[in-house]
């Protein structure tokens, strides 16, 4: 039994076609009708049920399936810890952030860019929901968000700082402000808001329910950067992290005084499966770069 033999059932098992996993492995049909035979031929069943239309998994097939894909993985994870072990000089890493995230990102980029400049990034910003389905689909090694956990039993959370929702403007427009803001006083500042969806809006969301305060919101935009540079050019405030303004400035910060203000950093990855030392790396940096580590 080859693992090549494993790949080509799993390929044609998935797409329900040869001619389908030809075109996706670049490899002749013959070759992987001829490598499947010879598994079924070793295993003494059929793992497929052909006919001149239609390839499906047999009963012994769809018993077989999962095992298959189960080696796979752990073959390729295999080849990962090796790589791994050439003192990060190959390698590539996917960290996927939501958009809320994003602003603290710089700096620790920048950093791991300087450490290990052969190890090929991949960064998304997408939503949460995006996060998590790409981390089950092993298309990301890292998701990072505010707020844990991600609502599977499949995902590992774990801390990377406690922060917390805040009113910021550009130096000076808070001025009378206090050291911190009563929820009901954020109806006094004109308002620049994250987009409904991003983390810092449902946060903020969260904050209002049940509050009878009528906000004076002039402008929202779903990018936090675009956001922030808005709010430095303006008398407009917003309701963002502490942490997002913490390697900018020109701005300021003061919390709003609310049990549910909490954006905790944490960052996730799939349970049970081999966080790469690029990945260990990673969240290292991000811990340095970020205030009050945990």
């Amino acid at each position: 039994m080859e693992l090549r033999q494993l790949k080509y059932f799993v390929e044609v098992g998935r797409l329900g076609s040869f001619s389908q996993a030809s075109k996706t492995l670049f490899i002749t049909q013959s070759t992987i009708s001829q490598q499947i035979k010879k598994l079924e031929e070793e295993l003494g069943v059929d793992l497929l049920t052909r006919d001149t239309r239609h390839v499906t998994l047999s009963d012994y097939g769809e018993q077989f399936y999962p095992c298959a894909v189960r080696v796979l993985e752990e073959a390729k994870a295999g080849a990962e810890r090796i790589r791994d072990v050439k003192d990060l000089q190959v390698g590539t890493l996917s960290v996927g952030s939501t958009y809320s995230f994003s602003p603290l990102m710089l700096q620790t980029v920048l950093a791991f860019r300087r450490q290990f400049p052969h190890i090929r990034l991949i960064l998304l910003n997408t939503s949460k929901e995006e996060l998590l389905q790409k981390l089950l689909n092993h298309e990301l090694d890292l998701a990072l968000t505010y707020k844990s956990p991600m609502g599977d039993e499949r995902i590992e959370s774990r801390l990377l700082f406690s922060s917390c929702l805040c009113l910021v403007g550009r130096i000076g427009e808070l001025a009378g402000c206090g050291p911190r803001v009563s929820v009901q006083d954020l109806a006094k500042y004109p308002l620049a808001l994250p987009a409904k969806g991003l983390q810092a809006r449902d946060t903020l969301e969260s904050i209002l329910f049940a509050e009878n305060v009528n906000l004076d919101i002039r402008l929202e935009i779903n990018s936090v950067d675009a956001l922030l540079e808005l709010v430095a050019k303006t008398p407009l405030v917003t309701t963002i992290s502490e942490e997002a303004i913490h390697h900018v400035k020109g701005f300021e910060a003061v919390p709003i005084d609310h049990p549910d203000g909490r954006m905790d950093g944490c960052y996730h990855y799939l349970k049970g499966s081999y966080l790469k030392m690029a990945a260990q790396r990673f969240v290292e940096l991000l811990k340095e770069n970020n205030v009050r580590p945990i």
